[in-house]
């Protein structure tokens, strides 16, 4: 199949709305948009914003052009402009957010400033990728002992665990003595 042909028509579904198409293109060229914003998110920037939520930005800014807009040669031309959006979100972000002297990212803060600072809600991304991560941590315990690690997440304690699952002490301690080891905490 004609490289520019099957190009051509993902812009045509692009253009028309088809689900699919954006689906692909997101499938495609979202590995290089990821690089592209965390190229130019600011270094200091990248513990105080999940570069997720800026790639989220850059694809509902690409989206929402007017479907006349989305009329690329190429793949290497729509790379160019997705990659030119991504450096405009990326210093819109660090002038929204960190070019007052009040959220200045060189100012350190101290007390209950820091403590404020730290308690930040997740984002929307962050929680995905945790509950991702979850389940790939989860899944490498065998199916009885799963159950004891969703009650954990729900905040139950050992020994109510262990009474929820009809299991001895012993053994719930044994499996979040694992997970603890798997996970470093």
């Amino acid at each position: 199949m004609n490289d520019a042909a099957d190009f051509a028509r993902l812009m045509a579904g692009l253009r028309a709305g088809d689900p699919a198409a954006v689906g692909e293109v997101a499938r495609r060229y979202g590995r290089i948009l990821r690089a592209a914003v965390r190229r130019h998110l600011n270094h200091r920037l990248r513990s105080r914003l999940d570069s997720l939520d800026v790639v989220q930005d850059v694809w509902a800014s690409f989206l929402g052009t007017s479907p006349d807009r989305l009329d690329f040669e190429s793949p290497p031309a729509l790379v160019a402009y997705l990659r030119q959006v991504a450096y405009r979100r990326a210093v819109e972000v660090y002038r929204r957010r960190f070019e007052t002297q009040k959220d200045d990212i060189d100012v350190e803060i101290s007390g209950e400033s820091e403590a404020r600072a730290l308690v930040r809600p997740p984002t929307p991304s962050m929680c995905v990728s945790a509950g991702e991560e979850w389940e790939a941590l989860v899944n490498q315990f065998p199916e009885g002992q799963r159950a004891i690690l969703r009650r954990l997440r729900e905040g139950h304690d050992n020994e109510d665990i262990a009474r929820m699952t009809n299991l001895s002490l012993s053994t719930v301690n044994r499996v979040v003595k694992r997970l603890k080891e798997m996970t470093g905490v």
